[in-house]
């Protein structure tokens, strides 16, 4: 069987580091090549990436690489080969995202899988359009917020994110069996509310 070499190209206008570091002012701090870019794309009027998908042929068997074309901050542009040599399905697209990405750094806003986040001092906010909450508690060593959503049928999903500030030092989205768990460890040891609104987003503030 003859298999077909498929190289997915995609402009990615992409910035030179992605370390998130602490700061009192901004819990998601970028530094100055970070904010030029930034502002660079706002200018430009482009839509952060979020999930793009190609849809390959039929005839498809075998997914050899994926070449990534990106324009640097200094406007030059690069490629970069990633090598697959895998099998593939042409009935599902093949994806590149970038959900884990911080979207407006300024308003501490960012997504694991289908869950938004948003946190300002000691108020954290989680949307769910897609899944209904379940349960939540708290767990000691670390002190960790634990919030249960249906899983629905949603994808398999294990990831997480460090924020490097006070109050909400970690969150991570993994998916259970039967539902997805948000897990939110705190820096000390805290109380906490929820209460949830009826647009599916659900309010957490500690004291």
């Amino acid at each position: 069987m003859k298999f077909a070499k498929i190289i997915a190209i995609f402009g990615i206008s992409v910035f030179s580091c992605m370390i998130l570091y602490a700061s009192q002012n901004n819990p998601f701090m970028i530094n100055a090549n970070q904010r030029d870019f930034q502002a660079q794309q706002n200018n430009k009027g482009k839509k952060h990436l979020t999930t793009e998908s190609v849809q390959l042929p039929s005839n498809a068997r075998e997914l050899k690489s994926v070449t990534l074309t990106f324009q640097n901050l200094d406007g030059t542009t690069e490629s970069k080969q990633l090598k697959v040599d895998k099998t593939i399905d042409w009935h599902y697209p093949i994806k590149i995202t970038q959900q884990e990405a911080i979207r407006n750094i300024s308003k501490r806003y960012f997504s694991l899988n289908d869950f938004e986040f948003y946190m300002e001092g000691k108020t954290f906010v989680i949307s769910s359009p897609k899944h209904r909450i379940l349960r939540h508690f708290l767990l000691a060593n670390p002190t960790t917020i634990v919030v249960d959503f249906s899983r629905d049928k949603g994808a398999a999903y294990d990831g997480n994110i460090g924020t490097g500030e006070k109050y909400y030092a970690k969150v991570g989205v993994n998916a259970k069996s039967n539902l997805y768990r948000v897990s939110i460890e705190l820096d000390g040891i805290y109380q906490y509310t929820l209460k949830s609104a009826k647009n599916n987003t659900h309010t957490i503030q500690l004291r």
